[in-house]
């Protein structure tokens, strides 16, 4: 029986849009590749891969009066381990200024996320997908390797990224442990295009690595992909699904009846060798 949220107070789901975010990063660390700390100031993962996703620090609470050599000390894991570092700061981050703070110590700003919830029960029961498209959810290493290639397309992170997320997820297909999403991949003309994944926790549906390849944008397949994993969602019972979109990726969420709850801003530290 899944625990699902159903307060749709605004409070609720500024709450499930942070806590999903945390949720997923500590479900993603069960890899032997990541190791999870959870201290009383902060939780944090840091991995033998490069790649800033599998190294992440989240819900810090500093002591404003201390901050800096929080941040120090904070920082030295990821120094030691030679990784990038994706610093993730959302509404119960403290101080308030942490990310103007962050910068001083190397920290670089990306563009800031919008944390926005959706009611399932909203979701409209019929989807236009765009001829041509078939929508294959990712359930071995084949799919896997589809849904890595549309990932390196849509996303253009370093070439090491869609690597290091997918062994990710291939560790959990791989080995049969239990885990709590599923992803889908995008083909059109034979070509991996789109992709995205659902993870279940803290009582909502979190979608996630949601990508189209830029020569196939604006055909509907953003919408499509992003569609297939709420459908999911509510199937199991769901009543709610959040996100954290960029300003790219926001009409699509819009017009699929999501609303704008809060923000996540990110800082991201790149190792210097």
């Amino acid at each position: 029986m899944i625990d699902v949220l159903r307060d749709m107070s605004n409070a609720a789901l500024v709450r499930a849009a942070e806590a999903n975010l945390t949720a997923f990063h500590v479900s993603m660390s069960e890899w032997p590749e990541v190791t999870l700390h959870r201290d009383d100031d902060r939780v944090w993962t840091v991995s033998r891969r490069r790649f800033s996703l599998c190294n992440v620090l989240l819900e810090a609470r500093f002591d404003s009066a201390d901050v800096d050599r929080q941040i120090e000390r904070a920082l030295t894991p990821y120094r030691t381990a030679d990784v990038n570092l994706m610093w993730k700061l959302g509404p119960s981050t403290r101080p308030g200024n942490l990310g103007d703070r962050l910068v001083d110590h190397g920290f670089v700003v990306r563009p800031t996320l919008r944390g926005m919830a959706l009611d399932l029960t909203s979701l409209k029961p019929t989807a236009v997908v765009p001829p041509g498209l078939e929508i294959r959810e990712v359930i071995d290493s084949g799919t896997l390797e589809l849904w890595r290639q549309a990932v390196d397309r849509g996303f253009g992170w370093p070439a090491y990224g869609s690597r290091d997320v997918a062994d990710n997820l291939g560790y959990f297909l791989r080995t049969g442990v239990a885990h709590s999403f599923v992803a889908y991949v995008g083909i059109a003309d034979d070509i991996p295009v789109a992709s995205s994944l659902v993870f279940f926790g803290t009582g909502v549906a979190g979608l996630y690595h949601v990508s189209t390849a830029p020569d196939h944008r604006r055909r509907g397949i953003g919408s499509a992909i992003a569609r297939a994993p709420l459908v999911e969602a509510r199937r199991r019972g769901y009543r709610v699904a959040v996100l954290h979109g960029t300003q790219m990726g926001y009409p699509v969420y819009r017009r699929l009846g999501f609303e704008e709850v809060c923000s996540i801003d990110l800082r991201l530290r790149l190792n210097e060798s």
